[in-house]
């Protein structure tokens, strides 16, 4: 009697088996997508909305607030306006790049530069920074 119940159990699960087919067997977990391009991937001008531009404010007013600076600071509305263009054109200017008001390789390339000297600085927006992509 014993061996006719494992026989039976044996055949049972046998023909589960071929009857779901592939159901049972394990698949690789699917290839992970591409990852979404990050802020500093991308270049910024007038009319741009997003929060990559929030970003691109709050790292602005980072620098606006160091040591000696006399700017205004910046509303972080994730708008791309007049006043977030000037104060691209201004910082442009300030670190010697072409001023045209596009945060594009070279703006990013500064504005993920938070260290002037050894350690980090205290008036650095890091948390921004790495959501926009800055390497830091």
């Amino acid at each position: 009697m014993r061996k006719t119940t494992r026989r039976s159990r044996i055949a049972l699960i046998a023909a589960a088996s071929l009857i779901l087919g592939g159901s049972l067997s394990v698949t690789a977990p699917p290839a992970p997508a591409e990852a979404a391009g990050q802020c500093v991937d991308y270049n910024y001008s007038s009319g741009g909305y997003s929060s990559c531009v929030g970003n691109i404010q709050v790292l602005l007013n980072a620098f606006r607030l160091s040591p000696g600076s006399t700017y205004q600071t910046l509303a972080v509305d994730n708008a791309y306006g007049p006043a977030t263009r000037s104060a691209v054109i201004d910082f442009q200017r300030y670190w010697g790049l072409q001023a045209d008001g596009i945060v594009g390789p070279q703006t990013w390339r500064v504005l993920c530069a938070p260290q002037m000297g050894p350690g980090p600085v205290s008036w650095y927006p890091y948390t921004a920074a790495r959501a926009s992509g800055c390497n830091i």
